[in-house]
């Protein structure tokens, strides 16, 4: 039987970073992966945005998170002689005076000054999109090609022996006060990192998820050459070579993983609303998103089984969460530390029952 130290189950982003970072700490890790699954990390816009929504909410620990995911995701490029990090910046035309006044007067409000900086309307930068009135200029934003990044690890996870295609049969997995073992393998511990397929998981699914499907369309846009994200409530993400992606849509009562027709209507109708080239729609992708109730990770232990944990709950800031968090669970496996209260599972065990 092979020793580990741990299973990961799931090869998404969350289970990704995990596993590489425990690599590092030079932990025998073996990653379980079912490949024919589609998962929301395949289809992933991937932007990471440190101001957003309606009222420039500053994202959830921007001042730790955003500098340590550049560190994170240069350094991972440099290893692996790729390039799949794009910090594009961000840009949001003001939709009309309403918008306009209003963004003006929360960054008045606001210490946004080290993220935001006011566009004016003569900018010829964006004559490509509909700037009448300006808009507002993001730093710290961007993009990764989650699919990409995730495949050059599981090569890597692959080149280590530490990968298998398989789906986990939970029936199989015999867990111990002292032990794991599933199959011909006994590991110390598991962490299940499976996005949405947690709902489906007996050990997990008592947890509070709020899933959410989304949808992308990708897109040639001739002599398109904005190099930032351009954001008006949907998104034009620059793929380089007049290819762009269009997104997304929020769809919580209807979880599947096929694209429909009535997406691809409403994104196409918003991003005409803005975007003054003709396109041509290429692609459309569908995704269920391991979106939470309170917008906090799941991480930490099971309440019953305390070599058993879980690493999920990320939403839609994967991309932005998974670096920091990844290296915080690190440290709550190997040395002891305390878990941030928001993101440990503990704040839910009243849910769970025998």
């Amino acid at each position: 039987m092979k020793q580990l130290d741990y299973i990961i189950v799931g090869q998404g982003i969350a289970g990704s970073f995990l596993a590489y970072q425990l690599m590092r700490a030079d932990k025998k890790v073996l990653v379980l992966n079912d490949e024919t699954l589609p998962t929301s990390s395949q289809v992933a816009g991937g932007i990471f945005n440190p101001i957003t929504g309606k009222n420039l909410d500053k994202t959830w620990l921007a001042d730790q998170i955003f500098p340590y995911l550049k560190s994170f995701y240069s350094s991972l490029e440099n290893e692996f002689h790729t390039k799949f990090y794009h910090e594009t910046n961000l840009y949001r035309p003001f939709a009309n005076e309403q918008q306009q006044k209003h963004f003006l007067r929360l960054t008045d409000e606001y210490d946004l000054g080290n993220y935001i900086k006011i566009v004016q309307s003569d900018n010829v930068d964006y004559q490509q999109v509909v700037n009448d009135l300006g808009g507002l200029y993001t730093s710290s934003a961007g993009w990764v090609n989650v699919p990409k990044m995730l495949e050059i690890l599981r090569d890597f996870f692959k080149n280590k022996e530490s990968y298998q295609a398989q789906k986990i049969d939970n029936c199989q997995l015999q867990i111990s006060e002292n032990s794991i073992v599933y199959k011909a393998f006994q590991a110390k511990r598991i962490i299940f990192c499976e996005g949405y397929y947690s709902l489906q998981n007996p050990l997990f699914n008592w947890i509070p998820f709020n899933p959410a499907k989304g949808e992308t369309l990708l897109a040639d846009v001739e002599s398109y050459n904005i190099s930032e994200i351009v954001n008006q409530g949907f998104w034009i993400i620059p793929l380089g070579n007049d290819k762009c992606r269009f997104g997304s849509t929020y769809i919580w009562d209807r979880l599947d993983w096929e694209p429909s027709e009535s997406s691809k209507e409403l994104i196409s109708s918003k991003i005409s609303k803005f975007l003054t080239l003709p396109y041509k729609i290429t692609g459309q992708e569908a995704g269920i998103r391991p979106t939470t109730k309170d917008r906090r990770p799941f991480i930490g232990n099971h309440p019953l089984h305390k070599n058993v944990y879980i690493f999920n709950g990320l939403g839609t800031k994967g991309v932005s969460l998974a670096p920091y968090f990844a290296e915080k669970m690190l440290d709550f496996l190997e040395s002891d530390k305390v878990l941030m209260s928001e993101a440990n599972i503990e704040r839910f065990y009243s849910l769970y029952s025998l």
